[in-house]
């Protein structure tokens, strides 16, 4: 089953942009400098709420499911791709592994933290962007790859 859901999805990265590769992974993830999305279907209960949660502030009553969202996300790293934030972006991150790792924060709050880093943020609002300007192909992939 995951196998199809995968080639759907790769058929739709496709049509967005027929550019970027896509290979199976443990969860969704990218490679921005080389235009590569990796799609599993693994991420956790936490990780898929704190993201709804993220995109319901963004944009409240958003009618896509988490994985289409989600695939737009890292798409929206390719898109966004900006060297300059990597330094930031990579310090923020450790800091907050650390504050997790020494119990100072929980780990729904390093999601929280993490979803609101710029380089995060970035990525999520061009997938949001794009569902407000390709809102039929959304609508129809939505319904796919669900």
């Amino acid at each position: 089953m995951k196998i199809i859901k995968f080639l759907k999805v790769k058929k739709m990265i496709k049509q967005i942009d027929n550019s970027i590769k896509v290979k199976y992974g443990k969860i969704l993830e990218c490679e921005p400098e080389n235009a590569v999305v990796y799609i599993g279907f693994n991420n956790t209960e936490l990780e898929n709420r704190t993201f709804r949660d993220y995109v319901n502030e963004l944009q409240p009553n958003c009618i896509f499911n988490d994985l289409l969202l989600g695939i737009l996300h890292e798409i929206g790293h390719i898109y966004t791709l900006d060297e300059d934030d990597e330094t930031e972006y990579l310090k923020d991150t450790e800091l907050l592994n650390q504050l997790y790792r020494n119990d100072l924060i929980s780990d729904e709050q390093r999601q929280y933290f993490y979803l609101r880093l710029p380089l995060e943020s970035k990525a999520t609002k061009w997938g949001l962007d794009f569902t407000k300007e390709n809102e039929k192909f959304c609508k129809q992939w939505n319904k796919i790859i669900f």
